[in-house]
Parts: structure tokens; C-alpha cells; sequence
């Protein structure tokens, strides 16, 4: 018999939920919400725990990639093929479709909760639910553009690699990919996580180039995802997930090998957290 683990957490998680809905209903009647709203703990997924938590998240996240894109000649204004990689529940996804209506945009998770949610509610994205490891479903040289947010900051070595050449095949020659990653200013939120002081892991940054510690509880996790689905926090995933830091320096190094020109990296643009890398396609 399946053990129906974090059974009483998903439980409030569901009440959680019921609880937003009365609070979005009365949004809506008050004429201060007019765009989709997720369930909360899809939100949470995304560090959303309120409405206006997911809402400015993803304003922060996407102004700067939308920045950088004009930055690099990305003309948003155009039909151009967009794909957000991990999209979630549609954090960046609110703020591009609606600033900027001519590009095809395209969408995956490995969460069919997530993707459920984008089909409903933004049926001018193509959204389908992909696996933990390559390949997607796209043609070779499909996107004029790619972004993703706190995807490559969870992902282990291994899959760091294999998805940022997956990444670099769907990307035309010349388009831009935009991936943000946990860097060198979040080194003291993880003192915890990693079990040392600030200057013990810029030493092991500065030495490695990146740190990276799996969940704990990933593999229990992840054999429970189906129990109260909506409420699991491992849906599609896999193999080792967790923290992922990496320093600039090793980007810069090693992420050319996967076919890309690092064109940039912004530390702590992200949300006041996460780093931008702006990549462009050999």
C-alpha cells in the first residue's frame, strides 16, 4: 500500500486553494483582478504564496529577460517563435502574452497540473507536458527565442548539460536563450542548505565553479506525486533535484561547449535573486 506522504501538509495545501478562490472571486467583483489566476499551490511552486506575490514575481522576472531581448535586436514585436522552458503556471507567460501580442508562443513542464492550467486559460500558447530529459518535441532551429526561469538552478550536473545542448538544437542560429541560475549573490541564503558560513562557499564556488545539494526527501517526494497531485511539489521529476549555484566564471567557461556565445550575465536580476544569463546560438 502507498504511504500518502506530507498527506496532512497537502491537505492544507487543498484548503489553501478553496481559501484563494474566495479571495480571487472577490478580486474580480472589486475590479482588481482581471488576469489567471493559478491555485495556490501551483503558485507556491514558484515562491507565489499570495496573488500579488505571483503577480510582481513575474513582473520582476520578466522585465529584465524582456530587456535583454530588445537588447540583443530580439524583436518582440514581430511574429517570432517564443518558447518558455519550465514554464510553470504562466509567471512570465501573463506579462509577454499580454505586452507583446504578435509572437507564436510556445510552453513546457514536466508538470501536467502546470500545463493543464496554460491550456485553459492562455489558449493562444501552445502548451504540452515534456519529460525530465531531452529531447523536446520541437524541430531543430524552431525558436527565435528561449527563456526559463529557476529551472537551471534545480537541475544536477548532468542534466545542467544535456538540456542546455537540447536548448541550443531548438534555437535557430543566431536566436537568443535567456536562463536564470542562482549565483553569487544568493551564497548566504544557502548557508543553511549547504551546511556552511558565506566565505566557506564562495571558496567552493571559486574552487568547483558550482554547488549543488539534492533535496532530501526528492525520491519519496516523487513516488507520492500522484496522492492530492495538485498539491505535490515533484510532479515529472525524474532523477537528482535540488540547489544549483554557479558562478559566472564557470558559465562562462563551460557553457560555450553546449554551442552558445555568452553574451552577458546580470547577477541578482531575477526577481532580487536569480542571475540572467543571456546566451546567443552559434
Amino acid at each position: 500500500m502507498m504511504k500518502n506522504y506530507g498527506l496532512p501538509k497537502k491537505l492544507i495545501k487543498v484548503g489553501l486553494n478553496q481559501m484563494q478562490n474566495c479571495v480571487e472571486m472577490l478580486g474580480r467583483l472589486g475590479g482588481m483582478i482581471d488576469f489567471p489566476v493559478p491555485p495556490n499551490s501551483n503558485m507556491r511552486k514558484s515562491c507565489g504564496k499570495t496573488i500579488t506575490r505571483y503577480y510582481m514575481g513575474g513582473v520582476r522576472s520578466f522585465l529584465p529577460i524582456a530587456t535583454c531581448a530588445q537588447r540583443e535586436g530580439v524583436r518582440l514585436d514581430q511574429n517570432l517563435k517564443v518558447l518558455d522552458f519550465g514554464c510553470g503556471v504562466g509567471r512570465q507567460l501573463l506579462h509577454f502574452t499580454r505586452k507583446y501580442p504578435a509572437p507564436s508562443f510556445f510552453a513546457c513542464d514536466i508538470d501536467d497540473t502546470a500545463v493543464a492550467f496554460i491550456q485553459k486559460h492562455y489558449p493562444r500558447v501552445s502548451a504540452y507536458t515534456s519529460k525530465f530529459t531531452p529531447p523536446l518535441r520541437y524541430e531543430t532551429g524552431f525558436f527565435d527565442m528561449v527563456y526559463s526561469v529557476s529551472i537551471f538552478s534545480h537541475l544536477n550536473m548532468e542534466d545542467q548539460v544535456i538540456w542546455l545542448k537540447e536548448l541550443a538544437r531548438v534555437t535557430k542560429p543566431g536566436g537568443c536563450c535567456f536562463l536564470t541560475t542562482e549565483g553569487l549573490p544568493t551564497l548566504k541564503i544557502f548557508c543553511e542548505v549547504f551546511g556552511q558560513n558565506e566565505t566557506a562557499l564562495r571558496a567552493r564556488l571559486d574552487k568547483d565553479g558550482f554547488l549543488y545539494k539534492e533535496y532530501p526527501d526528492w525520491q519519496e517526494c516523487v513516488k507520492n506525486q500522484n496522492t492530492l497531485k495538485i498539491t505535490s511539489l515533484m510532479v515529472g521529476v525524474e532523477r537528482s533535484y535540488g540547489n544549483m549555484v554557479l558562478s559566472p566564471d564557470y558559465i562562462r567557461k563551460q557553457w560555450p561547449s553546449a554551442g552558445f556565445e555568452v553574451r552577458a550575465i546580470v547577477e541578482a536580476i531575477i526577481d532580487d535573486q536569480q542571475d540572467l544569463v543571456v546566451l546567443r546560438r552559434r
